[in-house]
């Protein structure tokens, strides 16, 4: 059971059924952080009942700490035994049987394998908002409620059951331990709980290729959302990866328009979180530089003349009441 008692981290070693009757296979450790010991138990039964290989969880105990997730998860996998790392949430529960197998076996097969997760996206443009573009990959069932409440997400055009990913979500990692010692997550850059997924993934498919999952079924019971410490984290990790982006997987490309369009949502969600116009320009122009900077503001103009003109129009055919 997981330990009621406020400790920083804290191991159960432990084997599935389904692995005591075959050859000793290669160990997974199971990585997560939990502040939530319940929901973390429900999470741990459900990787006993399915994993289908020896295991061990690591249990980073985040109540009162409250490290950042790099922090946290590297700090947990200094403690494991395994040969593969499996970073997972604590509010998921999976339900495919042998899934540890089926993952340990492809990465052994595979020597250019990276992470596996069971979401990401084909590219990484140089104005990154996050990993579901519209070239994405997913196979999760996401939302809050009960199981029949999740929304089922399945996106998976060439019908594969290991497709190529550039960048991937946190809810769920796994990784072989020495690629994770030679990449690991980067707490000095990203202290709280964003795009330490999006860091870590992109870092690793720099020399390796990582992979989108579809051979198991995750229930994930608390959706994303976007507010203002996701955006500076954004905006780290455009920053840190200036040189490398955009980093596309082979027939894929980003294009000028694709660009602006995505700068278009960024301006519009940074307003939305309380950012000044200034601030927006000063970032955008950083990472773009001035020919795109001047284009997008250009285009930033027309759209501020066209809503004026438009409000003058509707003021002129207001009736008015006195």
């Amino acid at each position: 059971m997981v330990n009621e008692k406020s400790e920083q981290i804290y191991t159960i070693t432990t084997q599935s059924e389904e692995a005591t009757n075959i050859a000793k296979p290669k160990m997974v450790s199971i990585i997560t952080c939990s502040i939530k010991p319940e929901i973390c138990q429900r999470m741990l039964n459900s990787v006993n009942q399915t994993i289908g290989v020896e295991y061990e969880t690591i249990v980073f105990d985040n109540r009162e700490k409250r490290f950042g997730l790099c922090a946290a998860y590297n700090n947990a996998a200094k403690e494991a035994k395994g040969d593969y790392l499996c970073f997972v949430h604590e509010d998921i529960v999976i339900e495919t049987e042998d899934w540890g197998r089926g993952l340990i076996k492809f990465a052994e097969n595979n020597n250019d394998c990276g992470a596996i997760g069971i979401a990401g996206g084909k590219y990484a443009n140089r104005n990154f908002l996050s990993w579901c573009v519209p070239n994405h990959l997913i196979k999760v069932y996401d939302g809050r409620g009960s199981k029949n409440d999740l929304i089922y997400h399945y996106i998976n055009p060439n019908n594969e059951i290991f497709s190529k990913a550039v960048c991937l979500d946190g809810v769920f990692l796994f990784v072989k331990k020495d690629i994770w010692e030679n990449n690991k997550f980067d707490e000095k850059t990203f202290k709280d709980f964003h795009f330490y997924d999006a860091d870590f993934s992109f870092s690793i498919s720099q020399r390796y290729q990582n992979y989108v999952y579809f051979g198991m079924d995750i229930y994930h019971f608390s959706p994303g959302n976007i507010e203002k410490t996701y955006l500076e984290n954004m905006y780290l990790f455009q920053k840190k990866w200036k040189c490398r982006l955009p980093y596309c997987l082979s027939g894929y490309n980003v294009s000028f328009r694709q660009e602006l369009g995505t700068v278009n949502n960024i301006f519009y969600l940074y307003r939305k979180n309380g950012f000044s116009r200034i601030e927006i320009f000063k970032r955008i122009y950083k990472i773009n530089g001035i020919l795109f900077f001047v284009f997008f503001l250009c285009k930033r103009i027309k759209i501020l003349l066209f809503n004026n003109i438009l409000l003058s129009r509707s003021n002129k055919t207001s009736p008015y009441i006195g």
